[in-house]
């Protein structure tokens, strides 16, 4: 059965529980312009459409003042649009407060673009420190010149780090000096 279409015209109506009680298709637009409802709760029905209802003073009932099935995981195709609901309740019966998140405070939609541009600086600062030592590297060798004894112990050194992490293994293009060889390593780990 659907919510009964006259539920709108109480306008005098302050609370209003609806939910478990198997309503199916759409809120009636009437709910929306009743001005003294201060709770709503409609989770755990099948109520697949909703009109924007306008947000609830929260400060008597708190998270449970308009409570819908909003939430994720959704039992249809598509969650339920409730910008305004103070929780919204998933196919798990597992109720959520609506709140912005750290992530939504900063100005990122989501945690998915936030992964994203923390990866990027993660790979850039990566870069930056591998061409700084690198320079580094190059700056030191300026007017050094390595003896066949220091060349042969660094020769030394690189085989035996070559035999403990094996010379398939894509570690071993650390040992090496060139610059490709780097590249393929960091790619890797990234």
């Amino acid at each position: 059965a659907s919510i009964p279409t006259e539920l709108g015209k109480l306008s005098n109506l302050i609370y209003l529980r609806l939910s478990y009680n198997a309503f199916t298709g759409t809120v009636p637009e009437g709910l929306a312009e009743m001005k003294g409802l201060q709770l709503l709760q409609l989770q755990s029905n099948r109520i697949t459409k909703m009109p924007i209802i306008p947000r609830l003073n929260d400060n008597i009932h708190g998270q449970s003042t308009f409570v819908a099935d909003c939430g994720v995981p959704s039992a249809f195709d598509e969650a339920l649009e409730c910008d305004n609901c103070t929780m919204c309740c998933n196919a798990d019966d597992d109720c959520y407060p609506q709140e912005e998140t750290k992530v939504q405070e900063l100005g990122l939609k989501g945690y998915k673009e936030f992964g994203v541009i923390l990866f990027v600086c993660f790979v850039a600062l990566f870069f930056m420190v591998a061409f700084l030592l690198y320079i580094s590297a190059r700056r030191k060798n300026i007017g050094y010149s390595v003896t066949s004894e220091i060349e042969t112990r660094i020769k030394e050194n690189d085989m035996y780090a070559l035999s403990k992490i094996g010379k398939d293994s894509v570690y071993s293009y650390f040992v090496t000096d060139k610059v490709f060889g780097w590249f393929i390593a960091s790619a890797t780990l990234v």
